[in-house]
């Protein structure tokens, strides 16, 4: 939302059932809060639960913390003039500037109030808040307990004095705009159906594995009750830590390889004498941390990302059109940590089968898009901060994702009901109809 009005609502849409999303997240992170034994009075006037509604309310609009903050302000006040005779107006104080009574804290002190908060009590309140988002799913009957996982990094740039290794969280990169520093999030995200939830988000250290995080929310679903299909992941991921963990929980993993050494010669001989596109491989780990541990095997699949057929590639190079080094870069390994079947045609739609699967990850690369235009950049410094206003953004991802599963649930009710809102005008909306009878 750039601005209050900017929206115009159909009168269809005006009476579309809208879920108390907004109030939801906030009893949930205030009851988190309290089962944690923190404070629950925060200065002389304001609540735990003022601080939380100002956070949520600030992530469900496109605009800065103090912004937000003054907007809700009026709001409330709005909320109690409205079955009043008499207006009252907010009482002015003495002091420089022009200072009135509010309803709500002010940008400050919600930053006061989050700076207070520690790692602990963010992964805590991170975890109760997925568990309960998926409970309600499950509940509602939107998502399964058959599900596919999908795995997947993604970089917020940094623009300030830290580094490493004092600060542990900074890493480097090369496309960065402006800048070759950034912090690195993990994020974990169920898919059953046409459903997409995060269920998982973690700040990554530089030169630490994200498979201790990986790993524990998948036993995690796992204990509550989900059959877990497929791990869906980038080129980076498929390590022997993570294959072989996943070997023992019998979760097949799918997702494109690197071209090492040993696979760059399979394919160089592919170019050469043609044959099989699915080769049989072992994956073997680090000798100093692995050595005595038997190599997991795996399937490679050799195709095209860009849609053409292996025999034109091949044509091209044998023909002198193209050269090896531009035929190896059309090329894609896909692996997957299962047998393919037997028989020529079996074998060849099984492959087709695994491409089709794979292209459900870009969900939630479209997913990290849709993060960054629920809210603005946080202009918290340190880690524990941004990592806490970037869960309250997959909060309400998760929140937007559940208003389109029950929109598909819809009978007898216009077919734009069903499609569901966009994430723009869902968060208008919400923040919207929730105006006149939310009971903060």
């Amino acid at each position: 939302m750039q601005s209050g009005m900017e929206i115009q609502l159909q009168p269809a849409e005006e009476s579309c059932p809208y879920y108390q999303w907004l109030q939801w997240l906030i009893n949930l992170a205030d009851f988190c809060v309290k089962k944690a034994h923190l404070k629950n009075h925060q200065g002389y006037k304001y609540q735990a639960t003022n601080h939380w509604m100002g956070l949520i309310f600030f992530s469900f609009q496109d605009l800065s913390l103090d912004e937000s903050a003054d907007r809700l302000n009026d709001i409330l006040w709005e909320v109690e003039w409205r079955h009043q005779r008499r207006k009252v107006q907010p009482k002015s104080f003495n002091g420089s500037g022009n200072r009135k009574e509010r309803k709500c804290p002010n940008g400050d002190q919600l930053r006061k109030y989050r700076n207070t908060l520690p790692k602990w009590v963010i992964d805590r309140l991170n975890h109760f808040i997925f568990d309960c988002q998926i409970e309600y799913a499950l509940e509602h009957g939107l998502i399964s307990s058959r599900v596919e996982v999908i795995v997947d990094n993604t970089d917020e740039w940094y623009y300030g004095c830290h580094r490493y290794p004092k600060d542990q969280y900074i890493t480097q990169g090369h496309n960065g705009p402006g800048t070759k520093r950034k912090r690195k999030y993990l994020g974990i995200m169920l898919k059953s159906g046409m459903t997409y939830l995060y269920c998982g988000v973690d700040i990554i250290k530089k030169k630490h594995s994200n498979v201790p995080k990986i790993l524990e929310i998948i036993d995690w679903l796992i204990q509550k009750g989900f059959t877990i299909t497929n791990v869906l992941g980038d080129r980076w991921f498929p390590t022997y830590e993570l294959l072989a963990e996943l070997q023992v929980r019998g979760v097949t993993y799918v997702g494109p390889y690197k071209k090492y050494a040993p696979v760059k010669k399979a394919l160089i001989y592919y170019l050469n004498h043609g044959g099989k596109y699915i080769i049989p491989y072992t994956i073997r780990g680090a000798p100093a941390k692995f050595y005595h541990s038997p190599g997991i095997q795996c399937t490679l699949i050799i195709t095209n990302g860009r849609g053409r057929r292996l025999r034109d590639v091949r044509k091209d190079y044998l023909s002198g059109i193209k050269t090896q080094k531009e035929c190896l870069k059309e090329l894609m390994v896909m692996l997957i940590t299962q047998k393919p079947p037997t028989g020529k045609k079996r074998r060849q739609g099984w492959a087709t089968q695994i491409f089709r699967r794979y292209k459900h990850r870009w969900q939630i690369e479209t997913g990290f898009r849709d993060l960054n235009r629920i809210a603005p950049p946080s202009n918290a410094h340190t880690n524990e901060r941004k990592l806490f206003m970037a869960c309250v953004r997959y909060w309400v991802y998760n929140c937007w994702q559940l208003e389109r599963a029950k929109r598909r649930q819809l009978r007898r009710c216009p077919k734009s009901w069903k499609k569901g809102p966009t994430l723009r005008r869902f968060t208008y909306c919400v923040t919207r109809q929730e105006a006149g009878t939310i009971i903060f």
